[in-house]
């Protein structure tokens, strides 16, 4: 089955779908550094494509995606060239809650906002977005939470963790290797790559990009696909 993108469906299909599932993808991304071995749009162009790919197994529909979310630990003055913040949390919070209530319009009465960045600022302004809207119920998700009970916990952060996401080393690498093989050079791909942010967990801290492979990218979406249809054809149930 192809993803149901919402860009691509007439009238009548929408009202069709949001009949019989009434739950709409809002894939959310930033414009942001990711080394100088992968595009700046890595948050965005994974979530987007995780939300396709369950879409095709579920037949939900997949909204427009959104690449304007806020980014602030990696400030472009600091070093980190190509990060994007222009949008403050409150133009954020009220984008979601306006973009919510015109799904809600639609038929649709369940959102799951799939963010393919966190922090905090992030986090909160679009749970404030969510909580903002009644006529739909939103949710926060994640495509790493959809691999996180196969994380393995190998207790040395210098070796890596099976399934353990990052930032722009072996788990988004691999990811972008699988998805979007054209776009990734692993020969400018870092031996390390360390993030000054406070409060981070130690394994995020410093990672190792060049042990990045398709295979291992492969591996996590076959973990991560099943277990997004399951919870997403478990919310169409309730």
């Amino acid at each position: 089955m192809n993803p149901k993108r919402l860009t691509e469906l007439r009238i009548n299909e929408v009202k069709a779908i949001a009949a019989e599932k009434p739950l709409i993808l809002i894939p959310i991304g930033t414009i942001e550094w990711h080394s100088g071995h992968l595009p700046l749009g890595v948050d965005t162009l994974i979530t987007e494509k995780v939300c396709e790919d369950i879409s095709s197994g579920t037949g939900v529909v997949v909204a427009p995606t959104l690449a304007c979310g806020i980014s602030r630990n990696l400030k472009p003055e600091e070093g980190y060239f190509g990060t994007v913040n222009t949008i403050s949390e409150e133009t954020l919070a009220n984008l979601i809650a306006e973009l919510l209530r015109g799904y809600a319009k639609m038929g649709f009465k369940k959102a799951i906002l799939m963010s393919g960045h966190f922090e905090n600022e992030h986090y909160n302004a679009i749970m404030a977005g969510i909580e903002q809207v009644k006529e739909i119920q939103g949710y926060f998700m994640a495509p790493p939470q959809f691999c996180e009970e196969y994380i393995e916990d190998l207790g040395d952060v210098s070796l890596t963790w099976p399934y353990a996401s990052d930032h722009a080393a072996e788990w988004e690498t691999s990811m972008m290797l699988y998805y979007y093989p054209e776009t990734v050079d692993m020969v400018n791909a870092p031996e390390t790559i360390e993030l000054p942010m406070p409060g981070i967990p130690e394994y995020i801290r410093r990672r190792y990009p060049r042990r990045a492979s398709r295979e291992y990218g492969q591996k996590l979406v076959e973990a991560i696909i099943p277990n997004g249809i399951k919870k997403i054809n478990e919310m169409i149930g309730e």
